[in-house]
């Protein structure tokens, strides 16, 4: 408060000129220093605009790739980005993108990097599991859920069998969660596909003509063999199992992870009667006509004749 009152003792004593005159000299200094700090300002962002960033080339998903997929090459583009956006291990080489297979969920526009390839072989021994067997068992179009089990399901087997007890027919759950490699020969794998030629050999656009991939439904047909992943315990158990009975196959929906449950039935068969013993063919003694009773008379003839009847040749004469 001291300084404050001798401040104002000074301008009091202080002529209206010499006022005006200070008073211009603070503005003026007020000026200079917004001046400069502006100044400093615009020219730091005319440097910006002056001297953009290099952008940076990197290789780009160009629709949504699923886990275990072959990469192609309509599948992935080239752009060019900020150095800023680029994540580490971001790959700039179309080919060293191109033929490998994707170990996670890849979405359009994502950039891929190291990290999202699959790290295991190519071909279909890439697409066993770590730790599993691929083991083939034969199907039909009922056993086989009439075809509608594809490539990446999952299902559980059952096995219907007589051998477990007599007179009974049991249906149990032998496996679950099984994951199905493929389909007679299909893997669901998307081949590689041929270039489009016009009639005198050359290249079209893609576009051009209709594209097929190997994982349609029509190129499975009818189920006849299915590939399933399995430890090798669970594999021998599903061999041995096709000795004793039919294998049954269950497809699971997609949002189905449990596996608290526990599938059994028996059917008891009715017994078979005994066969009764065919009944013995009975003998009877043949019986013979009974002999008339013969009396004989005091005179030597039997009783009832009257006398005897002598035959000589085609006459017959009777005495007494």
């Amino acid at each position: 408060m001291k300084k404050f009152d001798k401040l104002s003792a000074i301008i009091e004593k202080m002529s209206p000129r010499k006022l005006l005159l200070l008073c211009a000299a603070a503005a003026l200094l007020v000026f200079l220093i917004l001046y400069g700090i502006l100044s400093a300002l615009f020219s730091k962002k005319e440097e910006k605009v002056a001297a953009p960033q290099a952008m940076v080339p990197v290789i780009e998903a160009n629709t949504d790739i699923a886990p275990q997929t072959v990469i192609t090459e309509d599948m992935v583009k080239a752009v060019e980005v900020s150095p800023s956006m680029v994540p580490a291990g971001a790959l700039t080489d179309k080919n060293a993108v191109v033929g490998k297979k994707a170990g996670t969920d890849i979405y359009m526009g994502d950039i891929i990097t190291g990290r999202k390839l699959s790290q295991r072989a190519g071909g279909f021994v890439g697409l066993i599991p770590d730790g599993m067997r691929a083991v083939s068992f034969s199907v039909n179009d009922v056993t086989g859920v009439s075809g509608f089990a594809k490539p990446g399901d999952k299902v559980d087997i059952l096995l219907v069998t007589e051998r477990e007890g007599k007179n009974r027919i049991t249906s149990k759950i032998l496996l679950k969660d099984v994951l199905i490699l493929a389909v007679n020969k299909s893997s669901g794998q998307p081949q590689p596909q041929p270039q489009n030629t016009d009639k005198n050999g050359k290249g079209v656009p893609d576009g051009s003509a209709p594209r097929q991939t190997s994982s349609s439904t029509a190129s499975i047909g009818t189920p006849s063999v299915v590939t399933v992943a399995l430890t090798p315990y669970d594999a021998a158990k599903l061999i041995a199992s096709t000795q004793i009975g039919q294998l049954q196959m269950l497809l699971r929906p997609a949002n189905d992870e449990g596996d608290h449950y526990v599938g059994y039935y028996v059917i008891p068969l009715p017994k078979a009667e005994a066969p009764q013993p065919a009944p013995q063919p009975v003998y009877a003694a043949p019986q013979t006509a009974p002999t008339p009773a013969v009396s004989i008379s005091s005179g030597g003839a039997p009783s009832g004749f009257s006398g005897i009847e002598v035959i000589r040749g085609t006459s017959v004469s009777r005495g007494q």
